[in-house]
């Protein structure tokens, strides 16, 4: 999830500059309260968060959101782990979960 990887993004950026949550809020001008729920993903940001962020850092609101690279990356994994566990099981549960797979996809147009 695009939000997820967000939110690591900028724990992972508070991090690397040395930073308590408290000096990040201070810099960014956020409170500690929304840095925390940021980097714990209870909150994803709106952009406008995002953008506040951005501009407290000084960096270009892209710095914040992973790269499209990166995401292909996670689907690619999850489509090979998906294919190695069907590699498993016999074929009608194959064709049981690809049914159900349809069923699920057309359910949710």
């Amino acid at each position: 999830m695009i939000g997820k990887d967000i939110c690591k993004k900028i724990r992972e950026i508070r991090k690397s500059m040395g930073l308590s949550q408290g000096q990040f809020a201070e810099v960014v001008n956020l409170s500690v309260d929304s840095i925390g729920k940021i980097e714990r993903c209870t909150t994803i940001p709106t952009i406008e968060t995002l953008d506040k962020i951005a501009a407290g850092l000084k960096i270009p609101l892209k710095d914040l959101i992973p790269s499209k690279e990166k995401l292909s990356q996670k689907s690619t994994k999850a489509l090979e782990d998906l294919l190695a566990y069907l590699k498993t099981r016999p074929p009608e549960d194959v064709k049981f979960i690809h049914e159900l797979a349809i069923k699920i996809f057309e359910r949710k147009k």
